[in-house]
Formats: C-alpha cells, sequence, structure tokens
C-alpha cells in the first residue's frame, strides 16, 4: 500500500528534445558505434570506413563551401553601406587580377615562427586533452598553467595567408602599408586564428604579389532555425500551479574523486560544496530549485588522475610481481578513475532522484575519445545514473539540443580555450619581449570575447584540426552553425562571464526578439563554488555561489 505523502514539491518541466546526433556522427570511427563487427558486416570494409583514412584538407573545403555565400553576402552588404564601389567576387585565389578590387573568400592561414608559437609537446599516450593543448614545464605542478599567448609580428616573420583549393594569397592590412585609416572591419591578425573562413576585400600588388586587404567579413552569426518555438514560450508557465519561468542550471567542474589544489589554502570543501549545491536543488525550502527544468553539467565532471607516491609505490611493487607490469614499467592507476567516476555516478543519481532532468557533456578528464566531437560515456561508466531512462542523457562534446523550445548549444570550453591563445592582446599577463629589449605584456583574449568570435565567424572549432585534434569528415563539417542557438555557453572557466548578442552579432542589452543570443561563461565549479541560472523565456542569466568559509 502507498502512503500519502504529508508534503509535495511541484517539479519544473520543460518538453526536451536532444539535437546532438550530427556531432555523434562524426565522433568515433564508423565500425565502433554498432560493435566490433558492424563494419564487417557491412559492404564497406574496415580499413576504408576508417575516418583516418580521410584527409584533413576536406574538413577544411567543407567549412569553406557552406560558409562562403554568407561571407560574400555581408562583404557586399558592408561595401554598399560604405559607398565603396562595387568589387569582383573571384571564384578561385588563383583567378585574382593584380590592381583590380576583388573579394576573396578562404581559409585563414597564420603562419609563425615555430619557436614563438604556443607550443604543443604530449603525446595521447601520456597526457589527457587538456595536457595535450596545454602542458606544464613543471611536472608536479598541481594548478594548470595560465594560457601563453604570442602577438603576431610580420618582422619576426610572421605571415598572413588567404586559402583556397586552388592557391594561397600573402594578406597585408593597410597598417603594413603605410596607410593609418581604420575602418570597423579593417584586417587584425591579431583576432583571427588559423581556420577562420572570410571574405577580403582588397588589392594585389603586382610587384610583391601581396594583397592589401581593405577590410575583412566573416560569414556572421547563423540564421535562427525556421519554425522556432521560442516566442510561442514567452508568457507561458511552467506548469498549472507555477508561474516562474523555466529555469536551466549550468554547471562545470564538479571535479569528484578529490578536493579543489585551492582548497588546502583556503580551508574550503569541494565535497560540502557539492551537497551544498544538492541540497539547493532538491530542497524546495532553501532555494527556487523547483524552477530549474534541467542541469547541464558541462565538462570537468571528474578530475584528472595524479600519481601520489603510494601510486609510485604501488609500480615498483606490482613490477616485481607481475609480468605484464614488468612490459609496461607502470602501475594500472585506472582505480583512480575508477573511485572518481563511482563518485560521479552517485552525485548524478541524486540529482536524478529529485526528478530533475541531468545531460552530462565528457571533458577533459573523462575516460572518451580525446579528438572531438567526443562521444557520450559509456553506459557502463555510471550504471545507476543510467537507470533514470526518462531522467539522464549522456551527451556528446560539443552539446546540442531543444529545451523547450529554445535552441541550447554549449561545450566544456576547450575549443575557446584553444582558441584564445590565437587572439592575443596587450594588458597585462604572460611576458614577451620585443627586438628592442622592452618588456611587452600579452594575453590572451577573454573567454566571453573567444566565445563571441566563434558565434561571430559561426564555427565552434576554428583552429581544428590545426590545433585542437579532431576527427576528419571528407562530407562535412560539424562544427559549422547553421542555425542560430539562443543559448551558447562553455564551461571551466576562470570565472563567470555573459553577453547579449543580438542580429549581426552586436552586444545589446536585453533580448526584444528571436534573434537574441545569450553567451555564458560557465565557471569552474571546483575553483570558484559558482553554478549559473538561466531563464529560458527573457534569456536573463544569474550566478549562485556555494562557499563554505567564512570571510
Amino acid at each position: 500500500k502507498i502512503g500519502t505523502m504529508t508534503s509535495a514539491t511541484t517539479r519544473a518541466y520543460a518538453p526536451f528534445e536532444p539535437a546532438w546526433s550530427r556531432f555523434h556522427e562524426f565522433a568515433a570511427p564508423l565500425a565502433s558505434s554498432s560493435g566490433a563487427g558492424a563494419a564487417a558486416s557491412s559492404g564497406e570494409s574496415a580499413q576504408n570506413s576508417h575516418p583516418y583514412n580521410r584527409q584533413y584538407s576536406h574538413v577544411y573545403s567543407a567549412r569553406l563551401k557552406l560558409l562562403r555565400r554568407r561571407c560574400i553576402q555581408n562583404a557586399q552588404q558592408s561595401l554598399k553601406d560604405d559607398g565603396v564601389d562595387a568589387a569582383d567576387v573571384v571564384e578561385r585565389i588563383i583567378e585574382v587580377k593584380e590592381g583590380a578590387l576583388s573579394i576573396l573568400v578562404g581559409t585563414i592561414v597564420k603562419e609563425m615562427d615555430p619557436k614563438r608559437r604556443p607550443p604543443v609537446k604530449s603525446t595521447y599516450t601520456d597526457a589527457s586533452a587538456q595536457t595535450f593543448l596545454f602542458p606544464s614545464d613543471d611536472k608536479k605542478a598541481e594548478k594548470q598553467e595560465p594560457l601563453r599567448s604570442l602577438m603576431f609580428d610580420k618582422d619576426k616573420g610572421d605571415v598572413l595567408h588567404l586559402e583556397d583549393e586552388s592557391g594561397r594569397v600573402e594578406l597585408a592590412s593597410d597598417a603594413d602599408v603605410g596607410d593609418e585609416t581604420k575602418n570597423a572591419n579593417s584586417l587584425d591578425p591579431n583576432k583571427v586564428a588559423t581556420g577562420v573562413v572570410a571574405a577580403v576585400v582588397g588589392k594585389v600588388d603586382s610587384g610583391t604579389g601581396v594583397m592589401h586587404v581593405h577590410s575583412i567579413h566573416f560569414a556572421g552569426p547563423p540564421p535562427v532555425e525556421k519554425g522556432s518555438t521560442k516566442e510561442g514560450l514567452r508568457g507561458a508557465s511552467i506548469n498549472d500551479k507555477e508561474k516562474n519561468d523555466p529555469i536551466l542550471l549550468l554547471v562545470s567542474g564538479l571535479g569528484c574523486g578529490s578536493d579543489s589544489p585551492t582548497d588546502a589554502e583556503t580551508g574550503a570543501s569541494l565535497s560540502l560544496r557539492r551537497e551544498m549545491l544538492l541540497d539547493y536543488l532538491t530542497d524546495p525550502q532553501l532555494g527556487d530549485g523547483s524552477s530549474i527544468c534541467r542541469v547541464v553539467v558541462a565538462g570537468g565532471g571528474i578530475t584528472a588522475a595524479v600519481d601520489t607516491a603510494e601510486d609510485k609505490e604501488n609500480t615498483k611493487k606490482a613490477a616485481s610481481s607481475n609480468n605484464a607490469t614488468k612490459k609496461s614499467g607502470k602501475y594500472d592507476s585506472t582505480a583512480n578513475v575508477t573511485f572518481s567516476l563511482r563518485e560521479l555516478d552517485v552525485y548524478i543519481t541524486e540529482i536524478l532522484s529529485a526528478g530533475i532532468p541531468v545531460d552530462y557533456i565528457p571533458g577533459w578528464n573523462d575516460p572518451t575519445n580525446a579528438n572531438w566531437p567526443q562521444r557520450p560515456l559509456h553506459s557502463c561508466l555510471l550504471p545507476n545514473s543510467v537507470g533514470f531512462v526518462d531522467l539522464f542523457r549522456r551527451s556528446t562534446n560539443p552539446y546540442e539540443s531543444d529545451c523547450s523550445g529554445v535552441k541550447v548549444l554549449g561545450s566544456d570550453g576547450l575549443n575557446v580555450a584553444d582558441l584564445r591563445r590565437f587572439l592575443p592582446k596587450k594588458c597585462d599577463g604572460d611576458d614577451e619581449v620585443n627586438d628592442e629589449g622592452a618588456e611587452v605584456k600579452v594575453s590572451p583574449s577573454s573567454s566571453i570575447d573567444a566565445l563571441h568570435q566563434t558565434l561571430n565567424i559561426s564555427h565552434m572549432a576554428p583552429t581544428g584540426p590545426d590545433s585542437l585534434p579532431t576527427f576528419p569528415s571528407s562530407e562535412t563539417d560539424p562544427f559549422v552553425m547553421t542555425s542560430r542557438p539562443a543559448v551558447y555557453f562553455i564551461g571551466n572557466c576562470d570565472e563567470f562571464e555573459a553577453r547579449l548578442v543580438g542580429e549581426k552579432g552586436e552586444t545589446i542589452d536585453t533580448a526584444a526578439d528571436d534573434d537574441a543570443t545569450r553567451l555564458v561563461c560557465v565557471p569552474s565549479f571546483s575553483s570558484t563554488g559558482e553554478v549559473v541560472l538561466v531563464n529560458l523565456r527573457t534569456l536573463e542569466c544569474d550566478v549562485v555561489s556555494f562557499n563554505d568559509v567564512s570571510p
């Protein structure tokens, strides 16, 4: 007999539809998608179906094909608004005429001195995706080093090219040719990275073959998908009893498996902060958790496995008694990952038990493929959570869904972290010394600026495959944005940042129409104890901080 509940909490509900299948399709070899025998059972051999039999050049060709028309349209419209004489659109770079004002469309190639380029030293065999891209010189360091970025310097041999299938042409900004006149679309090498598709307007010098760029234009934010139901959501209530708007909770860097490195300094406890977040979600008397219609974990769910002194001692003992370990010379440290996953599984299960849907995005330290797109975690790694078949979703990285008619797009943040290295700015940060010996302070652009840039160029991961490891694709580029998201986020950021972007990519104050996009940089929970709440009707966002240390 079922007893009568003394108190009941009306839990927020919002219609949901996952939309990350386009990433899942390119996230791993075809043979592994349906089991080891999938390729053998098909007419295509496993050798021919393996994605690494394709060339990475096809990715750039597909990217250029998808974004070319939009770049040309923006360039022509900008020239018309500026009153500039019409420029001829050149189909292929090799066909450009010297001295004629032309519009060329291609992929930016930013060539820097290898000694100055941000290093990539680690290998997949001994490093996670994070350390592969951002290696630390101090092997004993407990904290990730700040991203290092370098200013583009033509005097040091740096060259900027525009490239397509037919060839490439060197680009020179107005400042390079002595023209200090600036316009809103002037070429700045420090605001582009290799892999960005752009249309450049200018003339090719007959003597040097260098194109003097008058302006550069990107694809711009993608158009709003036809049939969007976001407008119908506005003014609608979650249910009959509650009049609150549906709230999406974004969190990253839960760090299950260990405390944050800063906890020893502050006396805080990451596990206690996670419990405070759990109480906020499940206990209606502690906050407005009942309005939260969904929780998205944007990477960083577990911590990286660290070889402790005990692990090294176990390595020696195992090597003396186990022949298999003798060959590898390394103790099986998967126990650390197993413990972290078990703790993560239990934590997510507690949230699900309260009736709150959870989407989990894999991140830097998760046991999945390192190349983007990353596949969802296998169901056997989270056995308790997957039992909630109607509430728990294992997503790809990147993530895409339709929540209450609102398109949500995001990732764990690795794509933007990599892009930031190639978008430097002169300010306080890492030091670089120029030829004259004067110190120039340089740091990467902010996370919100880099995220905004990916929206303006309509590509989530422009630096892949040049510096961000990605799978090769011959048919299309899954990271190209074909429709505009209403919420666009990244996880594992140093601090919370948010920005509202209008139809043409400009920053606005309020979301007056369906063309607005809310950009959100979700801070790492293990470092800040903060989560982000996004109102899916108004696109307003707020931060909730959990801190167990008295000021």
